[in-house]
């Protein structure tokens, strides 16, 4: 797909891919540039709205929130704000719940004010009010603004809930390249993590038969060069680099719209990351923003792909493997490691059935057969060491030890990503094959 230009791309409107499924972008505007907050009371009118719901924490209010409110207040447009607490928000069904009963029924449009959390949160709100949702980014720090799901902690479990795509997001440079340098990292962690989600939705194709679409990769694949060569920018906040990262976050969130799944924005990196949050919420140690993860969790997936490189798939020695592969004692690792994060990834197996023998024969002989083509998939990943040197010219961690993460969570995340998601990634196809053991151990010693 040519077009990366989001207004262009926007104006397309709704369209049949070639891939022959209907792509629908679901935002309906996007505007990224110098002064954007001054165009909000044009677009609430634009919706007819009378009162507007402003939504922010303590840190967002000041960044960009107080200035929302006063030129909505300036225009003369009713509303009510609900400011949530300084302290991290975790998305969680408490958060959730506090906005909902803070929420004022008398307002027809909901603005968010900030960006992962507190947009996971707006959209949930605004999908159940069914109302007309904004998000004015404080920070371009995470892929889904444009996205129609939320990613939330429900039930101690990472997980993806349908909610509702914003429909006009709007990023203000003038605030963008204020945000902490870390926020800025965090989303280019987040987008090169899409070196990993096509390279794994490909070798799906190829193994599972899994639906693909090469013009919603190439969307991706285009916006990930272009904020990867702008990206030593960010470190002096140069407008063009800055607004790279964001134009990135959100196409990344209308590929999604278009694929219909997460599939083309989020992979074996990304659920480093989620293994780490769950963590978190469940034994209260250290974790870091997401994205900032999520490029930690790159360098690990490219790492684990280079060694993938070099084998020859064993037939026997995979079969042997998964022929003693205990599930019940792999469940006692997931609780030991998650908690009660563990009960509905277990729960989730009984539809699953990844872990099936008869399935995972007939997937095995497909990898033989189409190892080459596999190969060549994985040939065109950048290398883990130029995705490291990047992320350290712009001061961003490149390891767990950097983010308080132990060698411990590392090697067990890396275990535990291939259960997160009904999703074909690195890990399974190493499971599949009879060697995610040994990879987990010389990979991810533990020390």
């Amino acid at each position: 797909m040519s077009e990366t230009n989001i207004t262009a791309l926007l104006a397309k409107g709704d369209f049949v891919c070639e891939c022959g499924k209907p792509h629908a972008a679901k935002l309906s505007k996007a505007i990224i540039e110098t002064g954007a907050i001054n165009k909000i009371p044009e677009i609430i009118n634009g919706y007819g709205a009378k009162k507007v719901f402003i939504l922010a924490d303590e840190n967002t209010y000041s960044a960009a929130g107080e200035t929302v409110e006063n030129v909505i207040s300036s225009a003369g447009i009713k509303y009510k704000k609900f400011v949530m607490g300084k302290a991290r928000i975790e998305p969680d069904e408490k958060a959730v719940g506090s906005v909902i009963l803070h929420y004022d029924a008398t307002c027809d449009m909901l603005i968010s004010v900030g960006s992962g959390v507190i947009n996971d949160i707006g959209k949930i709100v605004a999908n159940i009010a069914k109302i007309p949702y904004m998000i004015v980014g404080t920070a371009p720090s995470m892929d889904g603004y444009a996205s129609a799901t939320s990613s939330v902690i429900r039930d101690e479990l990472k997980v993806s809930v349908d909610s509702k795509c914003p429909d006009v997001v709007i990023g203000d440079l003038d605030v963008l390249c204020k945000s902490p340098l870390k926020m800025i990292q965090s989303g280019i962690g987040d987008m090169i993590a899409k070196y990993i989600s096509i390279c794994e939705w490909k070798i799906s194709k190829i193994i599972n038969g899994e639906y693909y679409c090469e013009r919603i990769a190439t969307l991706i694949n285009t916006a990930l060069k272009k904020v990867v060569d702008n990206a030593r920018g960010i470190v002096t906040r140069d407008k063009e680099a800055v607004k790279a990262v964001m134009e990135g976050m959100v196409l990344s969130g209308i590929a999604a719209n278009y694929a219909g799944v997460s599939r083309p924005v989020s992979g074996m990196e990304h659920y480093f990351s989620h293994v780490w949050d769950m963590r978190a919420v469940e034994f209260g140690v250290p974790f870091d923003f997401h994205g900032i993860q999520c490029g930690i969790g790159t360098i690990n997936s490219l790492r684990v792909y280079e060694k993938i490189k070099t084998l020859v798939p064993n037939r026997e020695k995979a079969l042997e493997f998964v022929s003693n592969f205990d599930y019940e004692e792999w469940k006692k690792t997931l609780i030991k490691y998650l908690g009660k994060g563990a009960d509905a990834m277990i729960s989730n197996e009984q539809k699953e059935r990844k872990y099936d023998k008869e399935s995972h024969a007939k997937r095995l002989e497909t990898i033989i057969q189409k190892w080459d083509e596999i190969i060549a998939v994985i040939d065109a990943l950048p290398s883990s060491e130029s995705v490291e040197m990047m992320l350290k010219d712009i001061g961003a961690p490149t390891t767990v030890e950097e983010i308080d993460v132990t060698r411990e969570a590392e090697h067990y995340a890396f275990l535990i990503t291939k259960d997160i998601r009904d999703k074909y990634i690195g890990s399974r196809l190493l499971w599949d094959l009879g060697l995610i053991d040994e990879f987990a151990d010389e990979l991810f010693p533990i020390k």
